[in-house]
């Protein structure tokens, strides 16, 4: 049997607390669990007034593993979306944003991290898309954005193999997300944000479980899966941090 623990937030919106913080890496630690984000930890849009936002800090002291680069952490410059985040210890992804030259730095596409009980997970995040191609704005950016659905493709393509678990960290929302599912049934685990449910919402669609915990760091989601005999078993729980 494989089983692996995942506790989820989303659209944090610079809401984070120092006890949040500590809250979560109590929890993450007493359950041996991955701690991951899927976006909009950040409060400010478009904005690069800070070297490194406060709220990365906080997220390290937590001791995430990964998130999602939302709508928040975007920014039309390359450089400015490096400093926004220049803090992270953990990995910053986005599978459908993609330089116009070079490579984004510590903005990863994907990755594989190995879970405390040792399988191998494998997450990559996706993004909305900020400007349009072919768009006016377009020419004032160093960033261009894949189709979602392409660079997903490619993620579990590159993935698929290594990886025990595939688990997309998506700020598509929840209506992209349930296509996602249908275009990739084989993603273990959607840990969505981006559509500020007011109730947490945990749902199997298709045979995919998908996680949406409410926004502004009121909550995290607890997610124990598990696989036998080719089925995948999960129990979920609400951490309340607020």
């Amino acid at each position: 049997m494989t089983s692996v623990s995942l506790l989820h937030t989303a659209d944090m919106h610079n809401r984070l607390t120092t006890e949040a913080a500590q809250r979560l890496r109590e929890v993450r630690q007493q359950n041996t669990a991955l701690l991951v984000d899927s976006g909009d930890a950040i409060g400010a849009l478009n904005v690069t007034v800070r070297r490194s936002e406060p709220i990365i800090k906080l997220m390290n002291v937590a001791g995430y593993a990964a998130m999602a680069i939302g709508n928040r952490e975007y920014f039309f410059h390359k450089r400015g979306m490096l400093h926004k985040t220049s803090a992270a210890t953990f990995a910053m992804l986005s599978a459908n944003i993609q330089p116009v030259q070079g490579d984004m730095g510590h903005i990863k596409r994907w990755t594989m991290v190995a879970a405390p009980d040792g399988s191998r997970v494998g997450l990559f995040g996706l993004t909305p898309t900020m400007i349009a191609p072919g768009s006016w704005v377009e020419r004032l950016s160093d960033i261009r954005f894949l189709p979602w659905q392409e660079a997903a493709q490619q993620a579990v393509t590159a993935l698929r193999g290594q990886a025990d678990w595939l688990i997309a960290l998506s700020h598509l929302g929840q209506e992209r997300d349930r296509r996602l599912i249908e275009l990739l049934p084989e993603i273990d685990v959607i840990l969505g944000g981006h559509s500020h449910p007011q109730m947490t919402e945990i749902e199997e669609f298709s045979g995919t479980l998908a996680s949406y915990p409410r926004p502004y760091a009121k909550e995290a989601v607890l997610i124990t899966l598990s696989k036998q005999q080719g089925a995948t078993h999960y129990d979920s729980r609400v951490i309340e941090l607020l």
